[in-house]
């Protein structure tokens, strides 16, 4: 911070205030301790950091174990950071630009409103992770949002096709498949977390959409297959 002291038109004198953005600081890796803490050494110092505009899985959240990973390869020990701070949080960057936004656009992080230096930069890198369908977005990891949605849908319709002129261990392994669904929609019945904020309001109405639809099939079909088991010798 900067004060220039000029002279008023009548011999008087005020002071004006230049605020001059902090130069980023120079410190190397010494471990990722999650996927959004890093320990680092400036000087003879080490002091623990977070990352700024970054919200990560915890450690009882889908993909915790992959973000801190992914964030160990982002900044593996001893390599050189610039340290950029924002009130008690940080960016940081390497050669190959800001780690706060590489995360994100991997989809092992999403955006949070705790600061306004880097926002912009993390929210385009969550729009291209949701975009690619990576992460937290995926339909592919089990965990997520859109991939116990998808769980859900296929089991219903995989039961809704189930045949009962069928094996007794045919049958009850659709029912069970069935169960299984159902205690998954009972899960999806308390939203929050980091698994519903990867996801855009309008699309977690389009995916609670589909759950709804599937429901009706999983209670009806687990009933029926049950009774039909029971009826075999």
């Amino acid at each position: 911070m900067a004060a220039a002291v000029l002279a008023g038109a009548a011999g008087s004198a005020y002071v004006v205030t230049v605020v001059d953005r902090q130069e980023p600081a120079v410190a190397s890796v010494v471990r990722v301790v999650d996927g959004e803490t890093v320990e680092v050494r400036e000087g003879d110092r080490v002091t623990a950091v977070r990352l700024v505009n970054v919200d990560a899985p915890a450690a009882d959240e889908c993909l915790y174990d992959e973000s801190r990973k992914r964030l160990s390869e982002l900044l593996p020990e001893g390599t050189q950071v610039a340290i950029a701070r924002e009130g008690q949080l940080v960016g940081l960057s390497t050669r190959d630009g800001l780690v706060n936004a590489r995360l994100i656009a991997d989809g092992l992080a999403v955006p949070t409103v705790n600061g306004t230096r880097f926002l912009e930069q993390v929210k385009a890198a969550d729009n291209a992770a949701a975009e690619g369908h990576k992460g937290l977005h995926s339909p592919e990891v089990p965990c997520t949002l859109p991939g116990q949605v998808k769980a859900i849908t296929e089991a219903a319709a995989a039961v809704e096709a189930q045949p009962l002129k069928a094996s007794k261990t045919e049958l009850t392994v659709a029912a069970d498949t069935a169960k299984t669904a159902i205690t998954l929609v009972d899960q999806l019945g308390k939203p929050g977390g980091l698994t519903w904020d990867a996801v855009a309001p309008v699309d977690q109405t389009m995916l609670l959409a589909k759950v709804t639809k599937a429901v009706p099939t999983l209670y009806r079909k687990e009933a029926e297959l049950r009774n039909v088991v029971k009826g075999l010798k």
